[in-house]
């Protein structure tokens, strides 16, 4: 029994699911809006509004060049400024696949909901799928 088990299941192995979460998360990110089934839409849910919160924490420091160049000079506060965004970005890559979506998560996506506190995404009931009568659903970003 799974009882208080946090987390979706959805009939798959752990690394599948892992699989199945990095996937969606990353194409949610590329094109702010996919369709899946409901559960699945679910499950991403809470993996992109994660991997958009790191992002916003990383890009609030301002100019990272500028902040680089500052720790090079010797600005204790600009180095634990840069490291702290360069643990960030490297937790979002290790997640997401493409560079590209994560660089975008730093730089389009996250100041984009610098105002917002939490609930980047929605999820929108699309109805049955064809072929096996399955709930169908729309998340997109906000």
């Amino acid at each position: 029994m799974r009882h208080r088990v946090p987390g979706h299941h959805l009939n798959r192995a752990a690394d599948q699911k892992k699989a199945l979460m990095r996937a969606l998360s990353t194409e949610l990110l590329r094109h702010d809006e996919i369709e899946t089934t409901l559960a699945k839409a679910k499950a991403v849910q809470a993996v992109a509004e994660r991997l958009i919160t790191k992002g916003k924490h990383g890009s609030g420091v301002g100019d990272y060049k500028a902040l680089y160049e500052k720790a090079k000079n010797g600005d204790v506060e600009a180095a634990k400024n840069v490291a702290r965004v360069v643990h960030l970005r490297r937790q979002v890559s290790a997640f997401v696949y493409d560079k590209d979506v994560v660089k975008r998560v730093f730089d389009e996506i996250a100041p984009r909901y610098k105002e917002r506190q939490g609930g980047y995404t929605r999820i929108i009931k699309i109805g049955p799928r064809r072929g096996d009568n399955t709930e169908m659903a729309l998340i997109q970003l906000v």
